[in-house]
């Protein structure tokens, strides 16, 4: 097989994977109502990326360049229901088999997107590189926080922050400090007339950190070494609200 066409057969499936994930990215948009936090949060998952650019490519690579020169007269009919067993495979190894056929059956939708984008869409037309439009836009927002806040009025105290607002839409983040083999213990409310609310941790790196229950609405987090961690309060379109959060050790 000559240069040109690897190439060619690799952007082809470049492509498949940008015009999949480019539906997938726009009906979720549409699905949060153009809610630009809930998106971010959405596009800035690795997993996502690597499912239809690494796990996507990878499959298409194995059905068309592997298994495809091994089965006799591999038509489109026969391509197309390895694509369909391929976006199932994925989650065999990951979800519980109850959740395999719903979420399957998605991977499987995207996964004909993918092979529909690679056979129409191809390198040497202009407009096929339109597909790479939406994965560089959602690339380009990655850096930006889309948090909203109108009517924000918040007073901290040691161990004690109270925050009124008019409108929420975002994250918003509270740092405790703690030192090497503390355990601080923590409380989080939240009442609002309308919104989804929720609340993680991060660490000092802005990842996700661990929580403990320790019943009710208490929970509490360790502390291997002297760090700062972030108790994460969320909201999603909340009006007129007010989040009371307590920390303790």
């Amino acid at each position: 097989m000559g240069k040109h066409l690897i190439t060619n057969r690799l952007l082809e499936k470049l492509i498949g994977a940008s015009f999949s994930i480019s539906i997938y990215y726009i009906t979720t948009l549409i699905d949060t109502n153009f809610n630009l936090f809930e998106f971010h949060e959405l596009i800035t998952q690795p997993a996502i990326w690597m499912l239809f650019f690494g796990y996507g490519i990878l499959s298409s690579l194995i059905i068309d360049d592997g298994i495809g020169r091994m089965i006799p007269r591999f038509n489109l009919g026969k391509q197309i229901l390895f694509y369909i067993l391929f976006g199932y495979l994925i989650f065999l190894f990951f979800l519980p088999l109850g959740y395999v056929l719903i979420a399957g059956t998605v991977g499987a939708f995207f996964s004909l997107l993918f092979l529909l984008g690679k056979k129409t869409l191809k390198p040497f037309k202009w407009y096929s590189w339109m597909a790479f439009i939406v994965p560089i836009v959602c690339l380009v927002m990655w850096p930006f926080d889309f948090t909203s806040k109108i009517g924000w009025n918040e007073v901290a105290e040691d161990g004690f922050v109270e925050i009124d607002y008019e409108f929420f839409n975002g994250e918003h983040l509270i740092p405790v400090h703690g030192k090497k083999g503390e355990k601080i213990y923590f409380d989080v409310e939240h009442t609002n007339i309308s919104g989804a609310n929720g609340m993680s941790l991060y660490d000092e790196n802005g990842d996700y950190a661990g929580m403990n229950e320790e019943g009710g609405d208490i929970v509490s987090m360790d502390f291997e070494e002297t760090t700062t961690k972030y108790i994460v309060v969320s909201t999603i379109n909340g009006r007129y609200g007010k989040i009371q959060v307590t920390w303790w050790e």
